[in-house]
């Protein structure tokens, strides 16, 4: 890690969300940067890797919603066999 410019932060500046996000995944790294003004020097990695966890992040997103299609369309099946069933049992 390498020293940027602690000027730009005003200690008492609000944490926003996604600080929150590095904090709980490394409270290390994070006071390092937000305390003492540090960078990592491997900002490349770090990019790929937060492209990665967004493409991630829209496969699952697209899998959830055809799960949900899924499930309604099976529900939807069942029900229309279920009519089927009974409008074909002798009366």
């Amino acid at each position: 890690m390498s020293k940027s410019s602690r000027e730009d932060r005003s200690p008492l500046e609000p944490i926003s969300a996604s600080e929150l996000g590095r904090y709980t995944y490394c409270a290390r790294a994070w006071w390092l940067e937000r305390a003492l003004g540090m960078i990592p020097h491997n900002v490349a990695a770090l990019e790929l890797g937060a492209r990665r966890h967004e493409a991630h992040g829209k496969v699952v997103a697209t899998a959830r919603r055809e799960t949900a299609l899924a499930l309604w369309l099976l529900g939807l099946a069942v029900a229309l066999g279920a009519a089927l069933v009974f409008s074909l049992w002798p009366r």
